[in-house]
């Protein structure tokens, strides 16, 4: 096991644990949180959230300051035929993050999704609406919230929808490969949401990090929702990616239509509207998306 033990420093949080640095959300996260200390991030093979009793080890003997846990399994329809690992990955180890931050008596922070809601509501879903989710993706995050808050008391669960970057697989740069490829796009129309950026919810998460003080008096603690501003179908979002990328890529698109979620293919049934409401993480935090948006 190579976990490199270091002296403590003057930083706000000296040693920081970032799970899933590899990762879209993990990787824009280790570039933003070095100023606020030295960051190990190990790789899956390191750190390995499927073997969940491993990692309690590991977290004794580098002793961090912080806990970040940026990974999870995230594929929705592949959940719905792996569940046993998908309930390793997004249950047993924030259940043993939790435990053992709890025992360093540290903050530990957790990224969860706006599929915890079954979208049966036309709303937007704030933290006090009733979570009901309706694949084995939203179900195995929302339990693993639960073991969060009923293993430790300094934590924040970060309720994020649709991330998207310029890098990686997701669905900005998915569109923008089927711009390229094809003349003919269909895109899902009825699925409304918030399209998130993961740039911003890194630096929101390091605006938090840094507001967060280190006494006892801190009591914002707890689950938040923390994601873009617009709401909009996915058809919307493929509209404005075109609009935005047009002038510099070579497409070949002539139409992009619009289709219902129903004659999209997969295994995993998806909640129709899970827009979130954002209200309470930016009156408690200062109005962080006047910082970045």
């Amino acid at each position: 096991m190579n976990i490199k033990i270091k002296e403590k420093t003057n930083y706000k949080y000296p040693k920081i644990l970032l799970t899933g640095g590899t990762g879209q959300l993990g990787s824009e996260l280790k570039k933003i949180l070095q100023s606020l200390g030295e960051v190990w991030s190990p790789n899956s093979k390191q750190f390995n959230l499927a073997e969940p009793e491993t990692l309690r080890e590991k977290i004794k003997i580098y002793q961090p300051d912080l806990i970040i846990n940026s990974a999870a399994y995230t594929a929705v329809d592949h959940a719905e035929l792996n569940s046993k690992l998908v309930s390793c990955i997004n249950v047993a180890s924030p259940k043993i993050l939790a435990v053992e931050a709890s025992n360093l008596q540290i903050p530990l922070v957790h990224y969860s999704t706006d599929y915890v809601f079954d979208g049966n509501q036309n709303l937007p879903y704030s933290e006090c609406d009733s979570p009901n989710p309706i694949n084995v993706y939203g179900k195995t995050k929302l339990d693993g919230e639960y073991e969060i808050q009923k293993n430790h008391n300094k934590y924040l669960i970060l309720r994020t929808s649709w991330l998207f970057g310029l890098h990686g697989k997701n669905f900005y740069t998915t569109m923008l490969q089927l711009f390229k490829e094809k003349k003919i796009v269909n895109v899902v129309n009825d699925q409304v949401g918030n399209p998130t950026s993961i740039e911003f919810l890194a630096r929101a998460t390091f605006e938090i990090l840094l507001q967060l003080k280190k006494t006892k008096e801190e009591n914002r603690w707890g689950v938040y929702h923390l994601a873009g501003k617009q709401q909009m179908t996915w058809f919307d979002f493929a509209k404005k990616i075109y609009e935005e990328e047009k002038n510099s890529n070579t497409f070949m698109l002539k139409k992009l239509l619009p289709i219902s979620h129903k004659k999209y293919p997969g295994k995993a049934t998806r909640p129709n509207f899970s827009v979130l409401n954002c209200d309470l993480v930016q009156q408690k935090f200062k109005n962080i998306y006047k910082k970045f948006i």
